[in-house]
């Protein structure tokens, strides 16, 4: 595991899975021949500039006897890219939009290689906050049996939050946020501001491994990564689906 002991001020990014289902840090361009891009270059998420963006995180939960959450804080990350990238990206049947910049070349690395410019900066800190009670209405039963109605499905399996209406309740995930997308790529990422010094997905770290992983925590049942369960980014205005 990729950020298992690593300090928890190390953001750990969220990318969308390619046709393989696979979660890869590295854009598929890096250390491409004559691409005069990073060997290291960050996988982001290619998004239409000047659309609108509805961003939905979910809450990272994982209980055992009672419910306990860790809350972390999010970055939205922005890049421009060259419109060499984007043909790069139709060639190889990738997701993408249009990109905004011609290529020019900036300084070079380390190591002398020139290097095309790509501007990358942040827009915004985020620490999400749940909104609303949170309490579900009744649907069926009796005054000695109410049934509450179910809001969320699919997101967590039940024995992971321990049995708690909480997996089934309107706010499994945050309040939506509504921005305008301002790159032509997008990372979001993720630290945790306390608790142990560490990224610790067997105890603190426990409802991100549960949420996006393979639930490999400390007297977890370890199952499967669900592909659609996650972050959602619900494109308003001028975007084509992802």
């Amino acid at each position: 595991m990729l950020y298992q002991g690593l300090a928890r001020s190390t953001p750990l990014p969220f990318v969308m899975a390619d046709q393989q289902n696979r979660f890869l840090p590295l854009d598929p361009r890096a250390g491409t021949p004559n691409s005069e891009l990073s060997e290291f270059l960050a996988r982001y998420v290619p998004v239409s500039i000047g659309a609108t963006l509805m961003l939905l995180i979910p809450r990272a939960l994982f209980f055992t006897d009672e419910p306990a959450e860790i809350f972390y804080t999010y970055e939205l990350r922005w890049r421009l890219r060259t419109i060499d990238d984007h043909n790069f990206a139709q060639k190889n049947n990738n997701p993408t939009v249009p990109y905004s910049l011609i290529g020019k070349r900036g300084a070079p690395d380390d190591s002398g290689n020139n290097l095309v410019s790509l501007p990358a900066y942040t827009s915004e800190v985020i620490v999400p906050a749940v909104v609303g009670s949170g309490v579900l209405p009744v649907v069926s039963g009796d005054l000695d049996n109410p049934q509450p109605g179910v809001a969320d499905q699919g997101t967590y399996i039940p024995a992971t939050v321990g049995g708690f209406s909480t997996a089934f309740a309107p706010n499994v995930y945050f309040a939506p946020l509504l921005r305008r997308i301002v790159g032509n790529e997008l990372s979001i990422v993720a630290y945790r501001a306390g608790g142990a010094s560490t990224w610790d997905f067997t105890a603190d770290d426990a409802g991100f491994s549960n949420l996006y992983g393979t639930n490999k925590v400390a007297g977890g049942t370890p199952h499967p990564i669900f592909p659609g369960v996650g972050m959602y980014l619900v494109f308003l205005a001028g975007s084509p689906a992802l």
